[in-house]
């Protein structure tokens, strides 16, 4: 035991490989190889940070992280790893699974007197999406990017617009998140009367996103398919302005039966 242990450990230190390069090659064989989900021409990608409970104290990247859970149960604060993951949606859609493709810390390091190897202008949910951003440009694949509410922030949709795909003429990564109930979102201005002075505007009508679901005459059927069977799905999508970006996006309403 005590050997395999030794040898373990000369492995992980070793310097003859790299982890990067051992994530690029895990990548360049599942594209050929894995039954993909392609919708829109794009590949979709699931990102999700997690927490993963650890009380070694000499263990790499242990740090003290809060208790998002509702479970009254738990306690508020306790020990251990913060890990973001990012996989790839293979199958079909009828019956599709998620494939791993990245994990890796995302905090703890500086307590060991380690630099991060991080941007560190990056933040915990942009981290994800750089994890996604360095799967599509190594890969040259578009993809959508899967997140949830957490992901819904400015510096998310910032980052995962900063870099485009010459031949789609769009992001390389589109995000897909859940709005959250508070956010609100601006329609585009009306032009400016001819001959009044000053800027054209560029927010118009305010409009709170929870409270579109009381229009229901803004929104139209659509048959979809949804876990294999159809069903008729009641949709809004507008494309708004979002203040926080500063750019518009496109909101989706579903209401399902």
């Amino acid at each position: 035991m005590n050997g395999a242990t030794i040898g373990c450990s000369i492995f992980f230190r070793a310097g003859s490989y790299h982890p990067e390069r051992l994530r690029a090659s895990w990548h360049r064989w599942v594209l050929p190889h894995a039954p993909l989900v392609e919708v829109a021409g794009r590949l979709v990608v699931l990102g999700d940070p997690t927490h993963v409970v650890k009380d070694g104290g000499r263990m790499p990247g242990v740090v003290s992280l809060r208790e998002t859970s509702e479970t009254q149960s738990k306690p508020d604060y306790f020990r251990g790893q913060c890990w973001g993951a990012v996989g790839l949606l293979v199958g079909s859609l009828s019956a599709c699974f998620c494939l791993p493709l990245s994990l890796q810390l995302h905090q703890g390091f500086r307590h060991l007197g380690e630099e991060d190897t991080h941007d560190p202008a990056l933040k915990l949910g942009t981290r994800v999406v750089q994890m996604a951003l360095s799967f599509a440009l190594g890969n040259d694949r578009p993809v959508w990017l899967v997140l949830d509410a957490f992901f819904a922030t400015a510096s998310v949709f910032r980052l995962a617009r900063s870099v485009w795909s010459v031949a789609l003429q769009q992001p390389l990564v589109q995000v897909i998140t859940r709005a959250k109930k508070n956010y609100v979102a601006y329609f585009p201005a009306p032009p400016k009367p001819p001959g009044k002075r000053g800027r054209q505007r560029q927010y118009g009508m305010k409009l709170v996103l929870w409270e579109a679901f009381d229009h229901d005459d803004f929104f139209r059927d659509v048959t979809l398919c949804i876990y294999g069977k159809e069903e008729q799905v009641r949709l809004m999508s507008p494309i708004l302005w979002w203040k926080p970006l500063g750019q518009p996006l496109q909101f989706v309403w579903a209401v399902t039966p």
